[in-house]
């Protein structure tokens, strides 16, 4: 069984417009604080419009991007 990760959750968002509790308890605990962090952003400024969730981690991003 893989790992659940933020991406995997973010699609999951985007297709159902839903996430399980099971999901929730399945992500680590830092993917778990963005995906949160990130909720709240597009509540708040996208009106909850699936396509402007970001599809990927920012600190993921920024890690890939000092390398």
């Amino acid at each position: 069984m893989s790992k659940y990760l933020y991406e995997d959750a973010v699609k999951q968002l985007q297709d159902s417009g839903s996430i399980s509790l099971q999901d929730f308890k399945n992500l680590s605990y830092s993917d778990l604080t963005e995906l949160l962090e990130e909720i709240g952003v597009w509540c708040l400024y996208a009106n909850g419009k699936a396509e402007k969730l970001p599809k990927e981690s920012k600190k993921k991003k920024k890690k890939k991007n000092k390398d």
